[in-house]
């Protein structure tokens, strides 16, 4: 039993070591990376920086990734938990066990046997986590996606956003400067339009007056109008439309 327990604690920290590893090997680049959950890491990275427009703290929002990577149907940080839990359980085991071989009396090898073994155990189990020093690698592994998040993936992420504003920015201005110039065009034109409108509503009343003063002078009367030849009468009616309307 001791040295399953022994055996645990130290296979617990060679894997949690290993897949550590093997995400720092992977991280080099993460543009081509092949392991799922840098894949994963990335996509959220890149959809929680255009979302937000940018990212203040890479650091914080790695830490937190990673408290929910899981390996073996555990997150890594419990792996670690587990490890020192067998080497404790290591010390405990020993003494109990020691302890059992005292109460009901058998030889003293065994008191000692079980003693030592559950020393021994827990410092192989210590030295094995030592070696392995799976925080420095955690730290590692921190250190390295948040040197390709903040110096390759938010520099190019910036870099797409900038080309995809550059051309706007014409179009905008553009449309920005045709806007008064098509304002005057109508502005002219509608005073010309007017301006002709008026010359001829003066030009109509100018020559009613006059066909009315001829009129009146050719002959005096109230039926004037019918003294008028189809010619005449023609240019008064064409008259008196152009004034009204």
């Amino acid at each position: 039993m001791l040295a399953a327990i022994c055996l645990g604690g130290i296979f617990v920290r060679l894997a949690a070591g290993g897949f550590y590893k093997r995400l720092i090997r992977e991280s080099a680049n993460l543009a081509l990376t092949k392991n799922r959950y840098l894949r994963t890491l990335r996509q959220n990275a890149e959809d929680t920086y255009r979302i937000n427009m940018g990212m203040s703290n890479t650091r914080v929002y790695l830490e937190r990734q990673l408290y929910s990577l899981r390996f073996m149907g555990m997150s890594l940080r419990g792996l670690e938990s587990l490890g020192g839990q067998l080497t404790l359980l290591c010390f405990l085991a020993g003494g109990a066990a020691a302890f059992l071989s005292y109460w009901y009396r058998s030889d003293n090898y065994y008191i000692v046997l079980y003693g030592v073994m559950g020393i021994f155990g827990g410092m192989v189990t210590m030295f094995a986590d030592y070696g392995v020093n799976l925080e420095e690698k955690r730290q590692h592994l921190l250190t390295c996606l948040q040197d390709q998040l903040e110096n390759a993936m938010w520099s190019r992420l910036e870099r797409e956003n900038t080309t995809d504003q550059q051309p706007a920015l014409p179009a905008e201005e553009e449309r920005r400067e045709q806007a008064p110039v098509r304002s005057i065009g109508r502005d002219r034109r509608s005073g010309a339009h007017a301006r002709r409108s008026a010359e001829q509503t003066a030009a109509s009343r100018e020559n009613l007056r006059e066909v009315s003063r001829d009129a009146r002078e050719d002959r005096s009367g109230e039926n004037w109008l019918q003294d008028l030849n189809p010619d005449q009468k023609r240019m008064l009616g064409e008259m008196l439309k152009g004034f009204i309307s």
